[in-house]
This record gives C-alpha cells, sequence and structure tokens, in this order.
C-alpha cells in the first residue's frame, strides 16, 4: 500500500512500469552496482555496462576475431577530448556506422566494420532500464540520475523526474540538474548519451547534449501524426513515443545529426512533427519513387520556425538509409538564392557532400548522372538558353535525366512550380518524383499546389508551434498615428500596390512600385522621423536582442543606416543590399555582418535591408522588425516570420508597421482557416490586456504592502518595506512559488509591450516585483554560481531612473545575505534574529542551516546526514501546518547552535575532525553500548588504518575497497564486535572513509 505522494510513486515508478511495458528489463541500480547482488559494474566510476556490449558485439559480429572486438570496445569507449560534445559526435558516428577494424584470416588483411547497433532488427538489440545507478568520479561529488536507459550496455538515455505535488521543484529544475551538475559531476555518462528527458507525472521534455532549455520540447504522438491517447500523461506519452524498441533504434539511426558552424559544434534531435513527418514522406516516396506513373510523393506543411531544414535532412538521412530506395538523386529547388544558400549550408554543415549548381549548363551536367548525389539550385536555373542567353538554338529546356530515381524537393512550394520554370523543371526530369515543403499555409482556393505535389503529408501550424514551444508569438503594432506619418500620396500609391493581384510587388508592378520608392526615399524628413523613433522604440525595450528594418529600396536603406548614425543614443546599425558599391564608398562583407547580428553579445544592434534576408535567415535573439515597405500575402508572412524563433526569455517577436500593411495583413490571413488567423499574428493591445492582468494579478500576493511610492523611500525605511514585501510572499510555499511564476509571465509581457505607454505606467512596480522575486530565490536556493547565459536578459537591463534591481537589494541589507558563505557565526545569527517578520526569519535561517549542512556533511556524513534529516522534517510539519511559525524558528535556531556546538565537541573528545566523523559513523549506526573512552580508541584507529590508504584509487579498483572493508571488520572485530554488531557499521564507515580520503 501506498503511504505517501511522492517523485518515486508518481513519477519515478510509472515511468519504469511504461518501460516494462515496452518490454525493457529492468534492473535496480543498487543491484547491478559493484556491490550488488547481480553487479555489472567493476567500480562505481562505470558508467557503461561492458559485459552486456561485449556479449552483443560478439553476437552481431561472429564472423570478427573476439580480440579485434576487444579492440573495438576500447575505441567505443576510449574518448580523450576536453570537449563532451565532439567526444559524443565520435561515439555517435561509431554508434551507427560502425567502428573500423583490420583483422588477417588465411594470411590476407582484411578491413571490416563491427556492428554496435542492430539497425536491421531493433528487437534483437538488449534494452535495459535501471534506477538509482550511483556514479562517482575522481574528486566530484557522488551523483545518482533518477532513470538510464541502456543499449547493448551503453546508457544512450537518461531520466530525469521530479515530484509532481512538489511546489518547489520542476522540470525546469530537472534540466538544471543533469546539465549543471550532472554533466560537471560526472561527464563521462555524457560521452555516450543520446537523448536527455525531464520529467513528471504530468510534464515530459526532450532534448540532448548541450541543447539549451528552449529546445527541449514535448513529444506527443505516439504510432503516426496525430495519434493522441487522452488516457496517457504526457510523461507517459513521451516514453512510448520515443523508447518503443523499433523508435528508438530509428531515432538513433536517422533522426540525429550534429551541425558545425562558426567554429561551434551543436547536437541536434528531430523534434516530434518532424519525425513523423518523415516517417510519413518515406512511405509515401516507397510508394511513390518505383512507379513512372505516380511522381507526387505529398506536401508537408510546417510553420515558420519550426525547423523545416532540417526536417529535408531527415528525410534525406532516412531515404539513404531506406534499402528499396536504392541511391537516388536528390534536387533541391528554391525559388530565392537566399533560401538556397541557407539549405545547402544546412547540409554542409551537418556533414553531407553536396553539389551546388553554378549556372544553367552546371545544373544539367550535375542532373545527367545514373544515381546518388545531392544537387542544389534555384528554380531560375531551369531557364531555357533562350531565355538567360537569347540563344535561338534553344526553345524548349532539354530532357536531361528520365531516371525515375530522382527524387526533387521543393522548399516554399507553393510559389513557383506551377508557371513555366516549373514546367521546364519536370521536362528535364520527366520521371522524377516531388515532395513539396513550405512554411506558409496553402490558400484555402488553391489546389494546385495539392495538385502538383500531392496530398498533405503532414500537417505543423502556427498554434501548434506556439503551444509547443517551438516558436514565439508574433504582435503588431502601428506606428503611423503616434508619428503623424499619414501621407495622401504614400498612402494612396502604397494602397494601389496592395490591392493589386501580383504577390511579387516590386518585379510585376514596376510603375507603381518605382513612384511610391520615390516618394519615400527623397522625404528626408520623414526618414528622419522614423529613424529617430526606432532608435527611442528600440532602446526602450527591456529585453536584449535585435532589430531589422526593412526599407522600400537600397537607396531609402543606406538612409536609414546614415539618418540612425546621426542620433547620439543609436545602438551600432550597419546595411545589408545587394551591390552596395552603388550607393556606398566603405561597405562591410554580407557574410561577416551576419555572424556579427547573430551574436547576441556583440554591439551590432540594428541592421536595415531592402530585400536581403527576409527569407532563409534564422537570427534567434531577434525580436522586431520595423516595416516600411509595402509587402503581402506569403512575402508579408514570410519576412515576418524572422522574428518567431525562440530564445532565452523571449517572450514574443513584435512587427512595427510604418507604410500601412494592417489591412493587407487581414486580408492576407482572410484566404486562410480561422485558426490560423487567429493565431498567426497578434495586435499589440492584446499583449497590453495580458500585461494588465499580469500586474493586477502579482499585486494581489501583497495585498498587506503598500510599495506604491518605494522609489521615495531609502534607507532603513525601504529595508522595512521590502521585508515586510518578502514576509507576505513567504507566508506559505505555494504561495511562494505562485509568487514566482506570476512576476516571470508579467516580465516577459512587459518587455514584449516595452516601450509602450502602458509599460511605461506600472514599470516601477515592475522594478519592485523583479527586485522581490530575485531576492526571494537568493533566500531559498543554496548559493551557486550562474552562467551569465542563465540571467534572464530582462534582468540586466537598467530600469527606470537608473535604479536596478541589485540597487534594491543592496539598500535593503540581502547583498550580505546573498554573498555571505556558510558559516553560523554569532553576528550572522543575530542579524536573522533582528528580522522583523517571522516568514522571512524562518526561510532565512532555513537557508542558512541548508548552506553549512551541505559544506560539512562530506566531513561528517552520518552527524550531518542526522542534521538533514530532522531539518526535513520540521520544514515539512511546517508545510503541513502541524508547527506554527514560531515553533518552526525556535526548532531551526537550535538545530544552529546544535551546529555550532559541533566544533567543540572535538576538543572536548580530543579527536581530530576525521576521527569524530568516524567516531559518529559508529554511534550513529550501532545499536551496542561502547564507553566513551573505547569508542574514541576505536575512531582513531579506523582513522589511522585507512588514512593509510589514501593513494589508493577508490574508484577504479573496487577490489582494495573490498580489502578496506576487511580492514574495518578486523578491527571491529578486535575490538570484541560480534559479526551481528559489525555488519551494519562497515559500510558507513568505509563510505565516510572515500569522502575523506578516497573521493570514488
Amino acid at each position: 500500500m501506498i503511504l505517501s505522494l511522492s517523485e518515486w510513486s508518481l513519477s519515478e515508478r510509472p515511468a519504469i512500469e511504461v518501460f516494462e511495458d515496452l518490454g525493457y528489463e529492468y534492473r535496480e541500480g543498487g543491484e547491478i552496482s559493484p556491490a550488488g547482488e547481480s553487479s555489472e559494474r567493476g567500480s562505481f566510476s562505470d558508467v557503461v555496462l561492458r559485459d552486456r556490449l561485449r556479449r552483443k558485439l560478439v553476437e552481431f559480429n561472429s564472423h570478427i576475431p573476439e580480440d579485434v572486438i576487444d579492440t573495438a570496445v576500447s575505441e567505443l569507449l576510449g574518448y580523450g577530448s576536453p570537449k563532451l560534445i565532439k567526444n559524443n559526435r565520435e561515439f555517435h558516428e561509431n554508434l551507427v556506422e560502425g567502428i573500423d577494424v583490420v583483422y588477417e584470416r588465411g594470411g590476407e588483411e582484411i578491413g571490416d566494420k563491427v556492428k554496435v547497433i542492430d539497425f536491421e532488427d531493433p528487437g534483437n538489440n538488449d534494452f535495459l532500464v535501471t534506477n538509482q545507478f550511483s556514479i562517482k568520479i575522481g574528486d566530484n561529488p557522488r551523483r545518482i540520475p533518477d532513470i538510464l536507459v541502456f543499449v547493448n550496455g551503453l546508457p544512450i538515455a537518461i531520466l530525469e523526474n521530479k515530484d509532481p505535488t512538489s511546489t518547489t521543484t520542476s522540470i525546469k529544475k530537472a534540466y538544471e540538474q543533469v546539465t549543471e551538475k550532472y554533466k560537471n559531476d560526472i561527464p563521462d555518462l555524457f560521452n555516450y548519451n543520446e537523448f536527455i528527458v525531464v520529467l513528471d507525472e504530468n510534464n515530459a521534455r526532450i532534448g540532448c547534449l548541450e541543447a539549451d532549455w528552449e529546445w527541449f520540447q514535448p513529444w506527443k504522438y505516439i504510432e503516426e501524426e496525430g495519434d493522441k491517447r487522452p488516457e496517457y500523461s504526457e510523461a507517459e506519452t513521451l516514453i512510448r513515443g520515443v523508447f518503443s524498441k523499433n523508435r528508438l533504434i530509428d531515432l538513433i539511426e536517422n533522426f540525429i545529426v550534429f551541425n558545425e558552424k562558426e567554429g561551434r559544434l551543436n547536437k541536434v534531435l528531430s523534434a516530434y512533427h518532424q519525425y513523423y513527418a518523415v516517417k510519413k514522406a518515406v512511405e509515401t516516396t516507397k510508394n511513390t519513387v518505383p512507379n513512372n506513373d505516380r511522381n507526387k510523393i505529398g506536401l508537408v506543411w510546417h510553420t515558420q520556425g519550426s525547423g523545416k531544414s532540417y526536417t529535408m535532412v531527415f528525410y534525406t538521412k532516412k531515404t539513404r538509409n531506406t534499402r528499396e530506395l536504392g541511391n537516388p538523386t536528390f534536387v533541391f529547388v528554391t525559388d530565392r538564392t537566399s533560401l538556397d544558400d541557407q539549405l545547402h549550408r544546412t547540409f554542409t554543415n551537418v556533414g553531407y557532400r553536396t553539389e551546388w549548381a553554378q549556372n544553367i549548363t552546371d545544373l544539367r551536367e550535375k542532373l545527367d548522372r545514373q544515381y546518388g548525389g545531392l544537387i542544389f539550385t534555384t528554380i531560375q536555373k531551369f531557364q531555357t538558353k533562350k531565355e538567360r542567353y537569347h540563344e535561338t538554338s534553344e526553345e524548349k529546356f532539354p530532357t536531361v535525366n528520365r531516371n525515375s530515381n530522382v527524387i526533387v524537393i521543393a522548399d516554399e512550394a507553393h510559389r513557383s512550380q506551377f508557371k513555366k520554370l516549373g514546367r521546364n523543371l519536370r521536362r528535364a526530369l520527366p520521371n522524377a518524383s516531388f515532395l513539396g515543403f513550405t512554411a506558409t499555409p496553402i490558400e484555402k482556393e488553391d489546389r494546385s499546389c495539392l495538385t502538383t505535389f500531392g496530398e498533405y503529408i503532414s500537417q505543423y501550424t502556427i498554434d501548434q508551434s506556439e503551444e509547443d514551444g517551438s516558436t514565439v508569438p508574433i504582435y503588431y503594432e502601428s506606428r503611423l498615428a503616434k508619428l503623424k506619418l499619414r501621407n495622401d500620396r504614400i498612402e494612396k500609391k502604397s494602397k494601389e500596390l496592395l490591392e493589386a493581384g501580383s504577390e511579387d510587388l516590386k518585379n510585376e508592378m514596376v510603375q507603381k512600385w518605382t513612384r511610391l520608392r520615390k516618394i519615400i526615399e527623397n522625404n528626408d524628413e520623414r526618414l528622419k522621423t522614423i529613424a529617430q523613433d526606432i532608435v527611442n522604440h528600440f532602446n526602450g525595450r527591456p529585453i536584449e536582442g535585435k532589430g531589422i528594418i526593412l526599407a522600400i529600396s537600397r537607396k531609402s536603406a543606406v538612409k536609414y543606416k546614415k539618418y540612425i548614425e546621426e542620433i547620439d543614443e543609436a545602438p551600432e546599425v550597419d546595411v545589408v543590399i545587394t551591390d552596395p558599391g552603388e550607393y556606398l564608398d566603405e561597405y562591410k562583407d554580407e557574410n561577416d555582418l551576419k555572424t556579427r547580428f547573430k551574436d547576441p553579445e556583440d554591439p551590432l544592434k540594428l541592421i536595415v535591408v531592402h530585400d536581403k534576408w527576409t527569407t532563409g535567415f534564422d537570427c534567434p535573439p531577434l525580436h522586431t522588425m520595423y516595416i516600411d515597405r509595402p509587402m503581402k500575402n506569403h512575402n508579408l508572412l514570410q519576412a515576418v516570420g524572422r522574428v518567431n524563433r525562440t530564445y532565452k526569455d523571449k517572450s514574443g517577436g513584435l512587427i512595427v508597421d510604418y507604410i500601412g500593411i494592417a489591412d493587407n495583413l487581414k486580408k492576407a490571413l482572410d484566404k486562410y482557416t480561422k485558426n490560423i488567423q487567429e493565431t498567426a499574428m497578434e495586435d499589440l493591445d492584446r499583449a497590453i490586456k495580458i500585461m494588465h492582468q499580469k500586474h493586477n494579478k502579482t499585486k494581489n500576493f501583497l495585498k498587506e504592502t503598500d510599495f506604491k511610492n518605494w522609489q521615495e523611500k531609502e534607507g532603513l525605511e525601504l529595508q522595512r518595506l521590502f521585508n515586510k514585501a518578502q514576509n507576505e510572499i513567504l507566508e506559505t510555499e505555494q504561495k511562494t512559488e505562485n509568487f514566482m511564476n506570476t512576476v516571470a509571465e508579467l516580465n516577459k509581457v512587459f518587455s514584449l509591450v516595452s516601450p509602450n505607454k502602458e509599460a511605461i505606467k506600472i514599470e516601477s512596480d515592475v522594478v519592485f516585483f523583479r527586485a522581490l522575486k530575485k531576492s526571494l530565490n537568493n533566500i531559498l536556493t543554496p548559493k551557486r554560481e550562474k552562467t551569465y547565459e542563465q540571467i534572464d536578459s530582462v534582468m540586466k537591463e537598467l530600469v527606470s531612473e537608473g535604479v536596478t534591481v541589485e540597487d534594491i537589494i543592496e539598500v535593503t541589507g540581502l547583498a550580505k545575505w546573498e554573498n555571505e558563505q556558510a558559516v553560523l557565526s554569532k553576528e550572522f545569527m543575530q542579524d536573522v534574529e533582528e528580522i522583523e517578520f517571522e516568514n522571512l526569519q524562518l526561510r532565512m535561517l532555513e537557508r542558512l542551516l541548508r548552506n553549512e549542512i551541505n559544506s560539512r556533511k562530506k566531513q561528517n556524513l552520518a552527524k550531518y546526514e542526522s542534521f538533514e534529516k530532522k531539518l526535513e522534517e520540521t520544514i515539512s510539519k511546517y508545510n503541513k501546518k502541524v508547527m506554527s511559525t514560531q515553533e518552526v524558528i525556535k526548532e531551526l535556531q537550535n538545530y544552529a547552535n546544535e551546529i555550532q556546538q559541533e566544533e567543540t565537541r572535538t576538543k572536548e573528545l580530543d579527536l581530530t575532525g576525521d576521527e569524530l566523523a568516524f567516531y559518529d559513523a559508529i554511534n550513529s549506526n550501532t545499536e551496542k553500548n561502547i564507553e566513551q573512552e573505547k569508542l574514541t580508541e576505536i575512531a582513531t584507529k579506523i582513522k589511522n588504518r585507512l588514512k593509510d590508504k589514501t593513494d589508493i584509487d577508490w574508484t577504479s579498483r573496487d577490489e582494495i575497497k573490498a580489502k578496506m572493508k576487511s580492514e574495518v571488520k578486523k578491527i571491529l572485530r578486535t575490538e570484541g564486535f560480534t559479526h551481528k554488531e559489525y555488519e551494519p557499521l562497515v559500510n558507513p564507515i568505509v563510505e565516510q572513509a572515500e569522502l575523506l580520503y578516497g573521493e570514488t
């Protein structure tokens, strides 16, 4: 019978049961530990189950000599780079491709590969799940991951669980535990890791090594796209969806890549929508490619920012690994050079050998082949030579390749595949099969795209993407009225363009576009006004990141750069246009600017463009787009999608309109489904409404604290006000947690709305709430270093009147507590006792005690684990309202006094610190009555005997640990202990010795 609800009963145990239902063997971590009943590890530093691994490799590779397999095992497990991600890539390559070996047979040298995983028969692999798998590496602290998944003895997945009933834990904290503590303390585990999962009963996210939190995403389907099971929790759905044996092996083989660009190596794991789209696309391809009568594979609509390029990578990878499809030729077709470049770079960055068509002739030569190859081109290279070079001899585009094993993948398939160039493409490759991708929705009345490519294979819409956290919402703000930019001539010309039937306004409405362009680029007063507004608006946004300005022409783009640079407070700005030498004497390389702009730490904050970087350009820190050019339909949706990428605490992208695109946006969205209309873009007024709701909700936490004019207070008066606010929030754990979450939500929407006047109205309150939240974090969380990247960007910004969150904390006296080391000095205890408010005093004491216990536990495990247990029991009673605040404070003060008195025990007992640790290890674990003098004598003997062994490698030589246990037993037997009396003491004594000397 379960008598309590906990992490084990609600999260860890159910997860293990799902694994068992999937056919995994389950072994408890202690059972296979070095001293376990069925030990499979030589030491606690071993993270690979070598016997299982070797057994499967011998089975898979029975034709290879076993000594060669032993060498292969050593190569598979031996990685020496200080960078985990490099070791991990090498391991993944060996895992998927096999390990290269050379051996002799019959006097002949044979080159071969040792297969590590059976990809053809996934069920033939060895699947094990274990929990509480204790790991200790070198001098680092011992870590015990909740759940590990082994395939053929290799720890390919870690699952960290959190108690869903706790108000102080979350799956985000589980992520931090894995990526900070585990990765630093047990790095060997991550050499072999493919999947990192964090979960509780209701929530679950999956990611991979080195991925930031925003890239950890849910897994929502099981067998196929749309296969949601309402009876399964989010955690169970993820485990069944990812760790089904066949799917897990498929993911390892086909859905993990490493991306190396700009000197940084990243690991990329397929998201669930990508996996099921590719799975269905490959199934459809198998039914399509061999049949000349069927050349339509289908259409994939995955919204902007959801990883469409990587979906193509995974499709290519899986298709090439599908035996029935042989070695097809892939032709990737886009309609813009920027998209062609971006897609080509994506493939080359993940290690593919690619071919990039330079011109019409080069394209034809590359297409003329029997099989294989990845060819990248723009649709424009399917012009005839007459159309391109005015050669009258070529009236029609020639047939170049009649093979049926050609797969054409068209990016942004809706734009260019139905006109003459599309027909030329099909004439060149008459037996090819076509797969279409689009990031913007197909219009309801437009069947041409579906007729060309076939029916939808997969749909991943804007609302799904935002719900999953794959992208952020986009908000719209018009600045026309605010700046009084209404201009009859501009409005009239812009309206003529936007109401025209053409999608390509610039090229197909040349005369009208030219008239409007000239009006705008020659109106210097207007450009200066907008330039000043852009600087004011961008500087007023309390969120780190970048902004992009879309100008109507190259000339106006250059002018925008000039006028912004003339403003004293302007951030660094530059311009990217085609043929910049026509307008600028000096200009920077576009690729250099792109690298700088994508770097969130680089001071280049604003970029002005004309028609570059509006498609195929990913820059997660980009949060604001300023538009001063007419745009419509797909081109508009493509452009604004640049600001919807996730990044740290970015809550949304913002479109600022200076030309009047609002009506056109509504008309464009009217063509699509109602669901898409509602989710494609939000008016900023909605964000303002949400901001006020969050503001009011936050204020309601402080009904007893009047903080309205806090800026007018200083010194002791401000400190008392702040302490009162802290005390009110700390009434209960639930209230504290709710307050922290609400402030985080307010922070995000506030940073999105700023510098709107509605945000300015509440700015003072937000500063106070931020400071209060940070101070509570300092009180409730044990002190640790935070990296620059972990701090929300809004917390790094100066706010109203130059006052920062840190300033407020300094004034209220909390800085001393934040920086104080874990020492319970009399002065420090007096500071705590003088705190006026009981809730604050209680939580401050709790934090100090936790710090003190954690810092001392290594020196005396038995004593401080005892203190820790008593502390947990007391706090639990308080949270359950069994004890009053005053009772708990008194109890915590008693604990503090006890800890302080510990230092006097060494003098009283005439023992060193190490001897006292062994004294307590015995005293805390025995029922035998031992005189104090005798106990001190035994403790001294044990210390002297074990300290002599400090040169022993406790981690890798577990047989020596067995000898240590024998040594301890011998001492205790000599001192008159029976087997029954000394048996409970051996492990605590040896564990204490390991902490003091061995660090196993």
